[in-house]
């Protein structure tokens, strides 16, 4: 008797992730405590009080927009999807790994923020989160039963060289980090430019 592929529900795997990836947001935010501040102290204290909190501010912004980021493109790379199969699965939560990891790197940044090692550490991760989504599209895109008819093959092109030069520059910002700790961030911030250029990604047909 001849084995009919049956599909797993893609929308219980977008379920599961989106509360992952709220969790990661939430358990970012909760690194950040509000300043303790003296009843007596002047308002030049209260305001160098919080000009120290700034590197953890900003290590949870930069953080919050990476998120923001993987969550729309994977809301996006799940629209091109049809169906899922069991290693689909194993691959999404092999990303939901590394982005699980990101409030570590992102608290270590905020506290040591002018030590190449945080921005080296928070490269490392950004770049595993880029790898394991390389990795992903790459198996959906070798079996194209999983995805959505007539994919235009060039989008696949330009998506493929996307992740791949995201992939170069997190590799490159971990060294980076050694000749001066902007240069990371930098790179960081182009990372994110790039993904907010205005693109047409989720539906391109082949003709």
């Amino acid at each position: 008797m001849e084995k009919k592929h049956v599909p797993l529900q893609k929308h219980r795997l977008e379920a599961f992730s989106d509360g992952v990836i709220a969790i990661v947001i939430t358990l970012m935010i909760l690194e950040i405590k509000i300043p303790t501040i003296p009843e007596n102290a002047s308002p030049g204290e209260i305001w160098n009080t919080w000009f120290e909190a700034l590197p953890l501010l900003f290590a949870y912004m930069l953080s919050f927009v990476m998120v923001g980021v993987l969550w729309v493109n994977h809301h996006q790379f799940f629209q091109q999807v049809k169906v899922i199969d069991r290693k689909l699965l194993w691959y999404n939560l092999h990303l939901l790994f590394w982005m699980c990891i990101l409030p570590i790197p992102t608290a270590f940044l905020g506290l040591h923020f002018q030590r190449p090692e945080a921005t080296a550490l928070y490269g490392f991760n950004m770049l595993m989160t880029a790898f394991a989504f390389a990795l992903m599209r790459e198996y959906v895109h070798r079996n194209e039963y999983l995805l959505i008819d007539h994919l235009s093959k060039a989008l696949r092109k330009k998506l493929r060289r996307k992740i791949l030069a995201t992939v170069c520059l997190y590799f490159i910002s971990i060294f980076t980090g050694y000749i001066s700790i902007y240069i990371s961030l930098g790179i960081f911030l182009l990372i994110i430019v790039i993904y907010f250029m205005p693109q047409n990604t989720v539906i391109e047909i082949a003709e």
